[in-house]
């Protein structure tokens, strides 16, 4: 178990050093720290599709996110302004955390692309939001197969309006498809 813990020390450590504060990313990922093991392995994922995250405590691991400051609020605004989108990972855990809602909101206001992705056993629609009903508000990400069987990352309003994340990140909505 300590090896687990020293990997994710080192990467977090490597990642800080290689980021600059001019740095643009596809995506912000908002999360609960509590699922840091769910969350690197979903920054790892989404990457080997060739999208750019961006995680606070990789990025920034000096932040003490327990806090709510006006320093904090300072650095993930700056974080959330160099980055095209949000990615709201919900989980178990995510109704209890203090900057979750408040990512969410600064985001949306700042450039509306927002998407929820769920990293636990959470549904991915509405269903899954007990608490949380303001996150119906906007799309879910899921993955699943084109039309030849390539695995790609989606953007879905329903399961019939949708469009790949890379075409949502260039600014394309979901659209109704036909079955």
């Amino acid at each position: 178990l300590k090896s687990v813990f020293d990997a994710t020390r080192e990467l977090r450590d490597f990642a800080s050093r290689a980021l600059k504060s001019t740095d643009r990313y596809d995506i912000f990922l908002s999360h609960r720290y509590l699922d840091a093991v769910e969350i690197l392995a979903l920054k790892t994922f989404i990457e080997s599709f060739g999208f750019s995250v961006f995680v606070d405590w990789i990025a920034n691991p000096e932040l003490d996110r327990g806090q709510v400051t006006r320093e904090t609020a300072g650095l993930l605004r700056d974080a959330m302004k160099r980055c095209a989108s949000l990615l709201y990972a919900i989980s178990g855990s995510s109704s209890d955390s203090k900057w979750m809602p408040w990512e969410l909101g600064y985001s949306d206001a700042f450039h509306g692309r927002i998407a929820v992705v769920p990293i636990t056993d959470y549904e991915s629609t509405s269903e899954g939001y007990a608490g949380q009903e303001y996150l119906a508000l906007y799309p879910f990400v899921s993955l699943r197969p084109n039309q030849i069987g390539q695995r790609l990352l989606w953007v879905q309003e329903s399961s019939q309006t949708y469009v790949t994340l890379k075409e949502w990140l260039q600014g394309s909505k979901p659209s109704y498809h036909s079955t």
